[in-house]
């Protein structure tokens, strides 16, 4: 029985079908056919009922699945194990993240982790916040940082540990009336048509958050890209609300950039699974995204890491003040 047999019955399960666990693995369709096709001739049993479209386990196919997700974590384990042997000296570890912290957070800590691990290959996954929750459940990451809001819907079990607190703005034309203060408060936002970032209005961090200041926003549009959000501002189409961290590699040209109210913040933190923790190389990344600072001003909650987990994070150099 080959790992690339295992590989290939996840990747089919995981994404849903033939074509689109080809498309994941770079492979062709019918090399991912044969995968399959020779791990039942192994197992002597069939995996899936071929005839459904997409292609659906069968209830032998269902019984084999956590013993294959098992068998593919266990051979990881031994071979980072064996890796760890030489020292890290060679490995691989896959982080998850959305794109603001993507393009401003992640730097830092890979600077600082190619330095101390140059051979250590990093692969970056980057998703929306409710796509980051699929990448850990599908273990194409063990890490992953994301914001707490909304909260995670992940069938594997995780930790969390806090990284850092950030402010939430709002973006508007130059000299709309809410450009003048010096901070908005939600009520201000009533009935004011609002551009929001995420994947649908319902489950968006902002439309949580506002809610939970007894206000209902009226949004008008969602989006994505932060660069999007900024630009429906500057041509006066709705404001924008976007965290800080995403504004940080924007053009603001034409728009003023308000913060919000201090109640209404985003938390950011770092979630790992069991198999990051068997993983020398994820080991090492995660301490070192447990030791960088983020990027100023943010509210630094690193400093409970060490406390919470001194197994992983004991030993971390002491935090500026």
């Amino acid at each position: 029985m080959q790992t690339t047999w295992i590989e290939a019955f996840l990747a089919v399960v995981d994404h849903q079908g033939f074509a689109t666990a080809a498309a994941h693995l770079y492979r062709s369709q019918g090399r991912i056919s044969s995968y399959i096709a020779a791990l039942e001739q192994e197992l002597g049993v069939q995996l899936f009922d071929r005839n459904q479209r997409p292609a659906r386990l069968t209830a032998e196919g269902t019984a084999f699945l956590p013993h294959a997700r098992s068998l593919l974590e266990t051979f990881e384990a031994g071979r980072i194990a064996a890796l760890a042997v030489q020292g890290l000296s060679r490995g691989d570890v896959a982080v998850a993240t959305y794109p603001s912290a993507g393009a401003e957070y992640l730097p830092l800590v890979l600077k600082a982790f190619g330095r101390e691990y140059p051979n250590i290959e990093v692969k970056l996954v980057e998703r929306q916040t409710r796509g980051i929750d699929h990448v850990l459940d599908s273990s194409e990451a063990s890490i992953a940082i994301r914001p707490t809001v909304p909260q995670p819907l992940c069938r594997t079990p995780f930790r969390y540990q806090p990284l850092w607190r950030e402010t939430i703005c709002i973006v508007v034309a130059d000299g709309h009336p809410l450009a003048s203060g010096p901070s908005v408060i939600p009520t201000d936002l009533v009935g004011e048509s609002l551009v929001i970032g995420g994947r649908n209005s319902e489950d968006a961090e902002i439309t949580r958050l506002l809610s939970s200041a007894g206000v209902t926003p009226k949004i008008k549009y969602v989006s994505n890209q932060p660069q999007s959000i900024v630009a429906l501002a500057r041509h006066e189409l709705a404001i924008g609300i976007i965290n800080l961290m995403a504004l940080q590699s924007i053009r603001l040209d034409g728009v003023t950039v308000v913060p919000m109210d201090s109640k209404i913040t985003r938390e950011v933190g770092v979630y790992w699974t069991a198999s990051a923790e068997t993983s020398s190389a994820a080991t090492a990344l995660l301490r070192t995204i447990a030791s960088t600072r983020p990027p100023a001003p943010f509210d630094d909650l690193r400093a409970s890491a060490a406390q919470r987990w001194p197994a992983l994070f004991g030993g971390l150099p002491k935090q500026p003040s």
